[in-house]
């Protein structure tokens, strides 16, 4: 597999995990999880394609930015910005 598949691959399926979230998980197990983990998907993303893309990781790369992908509409609320 080429890095560009498993960059896509990686993409994919954080896209995917992040849809089953939003789409299966009852308002109390979101409440539950949203009160204990204090970062935007997006946040996690960005910090991963970093890492994947210097580390040489194309999945880790396309996983992060699966996930900032599917948090961009919160992009303004990602590190503490006040917008």
């Amino acid at each position: 597999m080429r890095w560009h598949e498993k960059m896509m691959l990686g993409a994919l399926a954080a896209f995917v995990a992040g849809e089953l979230y939003l789409h299966l998980a009852t308002p109390e197990q979101k409440r539950r999880w949203e009160g204990f983990v204090k970062a935007h998907h997006g946040e996690v993303g960005v910090v991963a394609a970093a890492t994947g893309a210097l580390a040489g990781s194309p999945t880790l790369a396309g996983a992060g930015l699966g996930l900032a992908i599917h948090d961009a509409r919160d992009a303004p609320k990602w590190f503490g910005s006040s917008a």
